[in-house]
């Protein structure tokens, strides 16, 4: 195990990021080592930056704290750290206690295998290396998720039916949930994952492995991107709509 006082040497090296970025997030550790004390148990990087594709100005910084006591007395003492973090470079904390890591395995088994599968710890401990996720509650996991984010997407369409720009911005917003649901379908499956992780090579592998609308999900991560509009956008959310459906679908069928 790690000694919990100090960033691991080398933990950022591998980390695709600007100079400044790694530099702040080693100042974060720091600030948050001094401010927790002997409560941080460890600060771990999740997310697109711990997988490569941290985009400066629009990705958010994902870090686990791993905290001993999460009383709000706690909280207050980390908390100008990380709100001056969120304001200067996007940093998202995502705040759990030691004793609540094995139970994430149960309430949020698909979050859990994403963040196994990609993870960098920066401080102290991993409390998620030794844990086994359940594969009858990754696939109700995936179900619900996929239900949830189509019923969501018909709700946001009615207030946005007409509106050009927001229609595309709601598709953009769930490329992301929609590959990380669609990342660990192929894992359960035991379909071959691609090479990337990025949200094109995951949606289109997973579009072949599944016989999904490839054109729709691509046009999806492709707004990401700052790609051109397509022109019929209410076409485009139908599909989207369908290939979701489609998906929860195939894995409610699964054993």
């Amino acid at each position: 195990m790690a000694d919990r006082h100090g960033l691991i040497p080398g933990a950022l090296e591998g980390v695709d990021a600007p100079d400044e970025i790694r530099a702040r997030i080693s100042e974060l550790c720091e600030e948050l080592d001094a401010a927790a004390g002997a409560n941080l148990r460890g600060l771990i990087l999740y997310g697109g930056l711990a997988r490569g594709r941290y985009r400066p100005g629009k990705s958010d910084i994902n870090l686990i704290v791993v905290l001993d006591d999460t009383s709000t007395d706690s909280l207050s003492a980390i908390a100008p750290a990380l709100r001056a973090s969120w304001r200067e470079v996007r940093v998202e904390p995502f705040i759990i206690k030691v004793s609540e890591a094995e139970r994430l395995a149960e309430t949020f088994p698909t979050k859990l295998l994403d963040i196994q599968t990609h993870h960098i710890v920066l401080m102290g401990e991993d409390p998620f290396s030794e844990i086994k996720v359940s594969r009858k509650l990754i696939r109700l996991r995936i179900e619900q998720s996929l239900t949830n984010l189509a019923l969501r997407l018909r709700r946001r369409y009615i207030s946005i039916f007409d509106n050009p720009r927001s229609l595309a911005m709601a598709l953009e917003e769930q490329a992301v949930p929609l590959k990380v649901e669609l990342a660990a379908l192929l894992q359960l499956a035991g379909k071959d994952e691609p090479s990337e992780s990025t949200s094109a090579a995951v949606l289109e592998m997973a579009a072949a492995a599944f016989d999904l609308d490839r054109e729709a999900l691509l046009l999806m991560a492709a707004l990401r991107r700052d790609a051109p509009t397509p022109e019929d956008l209410p076409a485009l959310y139908n599909r989207a709509l369908a290939t979701i459906a489609r998906a929860a679908n195939i894995v409610s069928r699964m054993e």
